[in-house]
């Protein structure tokens, strides 16, 4: 039946991609057709964007520092957008400042949507390129969920998808780049913890060294051009972000856009330190397991696999857009498949990670059943099996 229904062959993904792509653009056309970026009478556009140009603009105007204060950064964003509704926090490295600090310099929202969007977009399809280059598998990326919800929040996922990829690449090539694509990926820190462990798996101390230098040579530059109250700011914004996750964003509802197991734990009502420490323990349990497939294999794909699905596991702060990185998993399990056959399972938990970032959203929101975690974890112990059980090679052969 499966194989009837579901074969995910090169022909079907490039139909299921081209639907999806249909769909997703048919709705983002329609959004923006009726908005503010082309009617003075639509509804405004607003996304996550909007609080990077607002502090981009502070900078310029020399108050970097006020931007890490949540009442100040609302009350300009207010004055922006004035039908804003929700919190807001500008909780990055002083070091993020250098890449959006252009952004300032647009007077008007949307092209500074474009100039953000546009390039990060680019240097992602970049990377993705060096990993496959079937029309089929692209397509099938281009409706992958997290692309979407990327375009929707004007995220920096394309950004950090891209510096995953090129460190990946980088630590199997043993090129030397490693450590400054890992540096740079700490202007996100909840996504880069799990890389500085594989290095000292790797007993990889150069490149460990290099990523610390480049962490502070680049920090060190944002507090030289913008002054030493972006540090503190920043230094004390992350007590702020901690106390929005932990409070489901004072009323911003974030635990809805979180998938992770703290989240879930929260939204059954589990107290705050019940919920941290069951969530640290598996992700303990989940650097255990990375650890394992380390040792086990010297397999690229299913290394950078389980470092990514370990990372998106780590962090009790991760938001649906960062599940982007999903989609080197996609392209492993789909073209290894594709060429080597496919085990019991494989094609429809694809499927079900190709829908997840979307529709594991509008699952969340209505029933507050978070269903990530679980998906992910089963997705480890398929790559396990795969590592573990060769012999299933041929048994997934004569399922072809």
């Amino acid at each position: 039946m499966a194989k009837t229904l579901l074969h995910l062959d090169s022909s079907q993904t490039t139909r299921l991609g081209a639907i999806g792509v249909g769909v997703y653009g048919a709705i983002a056309l329609f959004f923006v057709g009726f908005s503010s970026a082309v009617s003075k009478n639509g509804f405004l556009m607003v996304s996550d964007l909007s609080v990077y140009w607002v502090a981009a603009v502070m900078a310029l105007q020399g108050r970097a520092g006020a931007a890490y204060q949540e009442p100040i950064l609302h009350a300009t964003l207010a004055q922006v957008v004035p039908t804003l509704k929700g919190n807001f926090g500008w909780f990055y490295p002083p070091a993020y400042y250098l890449l959006i600090l252009p952004l300032g310099f647009f007077p008007h929202y949307f092209p500074a949507y474009l100039a953000w969007i546009l390039p990060t977009l680019g240097a992602w399809v970049k990377v993705l390129r060096r990993y496959s280059v079937r029309p089929s598998t692209f397509w099938f990326l281009g409706s992958f969920g997290g692309v979407w919800l990327n375009f929707l929040h004007g995220q920096n996922g394309f950004l950090t998808a891209a510096l995953c990829g090129a460190a990946l690449l980088s630590l199997r090539k043993n090129s030397g780049w490693t450590g400054v694509w890992i540096g740079l990926l700490a202007m996100k820190p909840q996504l880069g913890l799990v890389f500085p462990f594989v290095l000292l798996l790797n007993r990889a101390w150069r490149d460990l060294a290099v990523a610390a230098a480049v962490v502070l040579i680049s920090n060190g530059i944002a507090v030289a051009v913008l002054g030493d109250a972006v540090f503190w700011g920043w230094w004390q914004g992350m007590g702020l972000a901690r106390r929005m996750m932990e409070q489901d964003g004072m009323g911003s509802h974030y635990w809805l856009n979180m998938p992770t197991v703290y989240a879930q734990l929260r939204l059954f009502g589990v107290s705050s330190p019940t919920a941290y420490g069951i969530h640290w323990t598996l992700a303990a349990i989940s650097w255990g397991w990375l650890t394992l497939v380390w040792k086990r294999t010297t397999e690229w794909r299913w290394r950078g696999v389980t470092l990514i699905l370990v990372s998106l596991m780590t962090s009790p702060y991760l938001m649906d857009y960062d599940l982007i990185w999903l989609g080197y998993v996609l392209i492993f399990m789909l073209e290894n498949g594709q060429t080597e056959g496919w085990y019991p399972g494989e094609r429809w938990m694809v499927l079900v990670l190709w829908m997840l970032p979307v529709a594991g959203h509008f699952l969340v929101v209505a029933t507050h059943v978070q269903m990530t975690p679980l998906f992910l974890w089963l997705t480890m112990g398929m790559i396990w099996r795969r590592i573990t059980w060769p012999e299933g090679r041929e048994f997934a052969l004569s399922l072809r």
